[in-house]
């Protein structure tokens, strides 16, 4: 037998003998009895599974099975002391020179009935929790793999809006240089409107008191075109 079916036979045998013992000793579900029941368990062989036991011992379709299989009303009608499996597993000194009685046999046979039950319904259950498991693997798995697809569609998102972002100033900008430049030419075609009707003014027939001024505003007109210095002195 491999070192999984052996591991798996012994955690049904033992859980089984287990729950057997606790439910014909203790009425009440607490860890003072719990305590006391591996105590009473021990005492032949170590309990090192208590984990399976308290995953099986919450299960109803154990319980229902496990009540079921260990009722003390026998089929005849009889009432019969509850069957300890792990108590009665000792050696038992058989009288081999006797045939087997009747009423010996259908106890046989009903015992051997009520563990075979016993450990299918563990192993039922534990094959059950094994796929729960497994499902709630592959559904943290799922979800994580969702996560991370998220994410990246949510760094993607954020790496093209930066990207618009960044071409939507870098437009604004070219924008903005287009109308500093029209700004410019419309605001140099103002001045040289202003200086033309400035420098077509007749400073002879100006009255007295404005002559000094156009003769000054037309000088500075000449010096920022460049068509005189500003060391000339007027002739």
């Amino acid at each position: 037998m491999s070192r999984i079916g052996y591991t798996f036979t012994h955690v049904v045998l033992h859980v089984s003998n287990f729950h057997l013992l606790f439910y014909n000793r203790f009425n009440l579900y607490s860890y003072l009895q719990i305590d006391d029941a591996v105590k009473m368990y021990e005492r032949t062989e170590p309990f090192t599974i208590m984990h399976c036991w308290k995953k099986l011992c919450n299960e109803a379709k154990w319980n229902n099975k496990f009540l079921e299989l260990n009722n003390p009303t026998s089929l005849d009608g009889m009432s019969s002391p509850p069957t300890q499996g792990h108590a009665e597993s000792g050696n038992e000194n058989i009288d081999t020179s006797r045939p087997e009685g009747r009423d010996s046999a259908k106890r046989r046979r009903s015992k051997s009935f009520t563990e075979t039950s016993s450990s299918s319904t563990a192993v039922e259950v534990l094959q059950r929790l094994q796929e729960k498991s497994e499902q709630t693997e592959q559904k943290q798995d799922q979800q994580m793999a969702e996560i991370l697809s998220r994410k990246d569609e949510k760094i993607k998102i954020q790496r093209d809006l930066f990207n618009l972002q960044k071409k939507h100033m870098k437009m604004t900008l070219q924008q903005q240089k287009k109308e500093n430049k029209i700004r410019e030419k419309e605001t140099e075609a103002q001045l040289i409107t202003a200086e033309s009707s400035i420098m077509s003014i007749d400073i002879e027939k100006v009255p007295p008191h404005l002559k000094n001024y156009y003769v000054g505003m037309q000088r500075q007109i000449m010096v920022r075109r460049g068509f005189i210095s500003p060391s000339n002195n007027e002739d």
